[in-house]
């Protein structure tokens, strides 16, 4: 057996080097693309966290205001109920 390696030898291992290579380049750009991914999936995440915040939010203030003006009018209510029994209060004190 000869042990001088062949033309076609030396050939396909540059070319195996190569393809090694070319398969690392590869697997760094697919790792930093698996990154990009990942960070562009917790932000879409972390913006859906903040819609369903925001709706949250709106609808307690929805809510908010709503009471606030069920208690404007009971306050209303109170105060004219309050204004009635004061008169009615005068009323019988300029009787007597």
């Amino acid at each position: 057996m000869n042990n001088a390696r062949s033309p076609d030898h030396d050939t396909l291992v540059l070319a195996l080097s190569r393809f090694d290579g070319a398969m690392t380049r590869v697997e760094g750009l697919a790792a930093k693309l698996v990154d990009r991914v990942e960070r562009a999936e917790n932000a879409i995440g972390d913006s859906a966290d903040a819609d369903l915040d925001r709706a949250r939010l709106a609808e307690a203030l929805d809510h908010a205001k709503s009471r606030e003006a069920d208690l404007q009018m009971a306050a209303q209510e109170a105060a004219a109920a309050l204004d009635m029994a004061i008169d009615d209060l005068r009323t019988l004190v300029t009787e007597e």
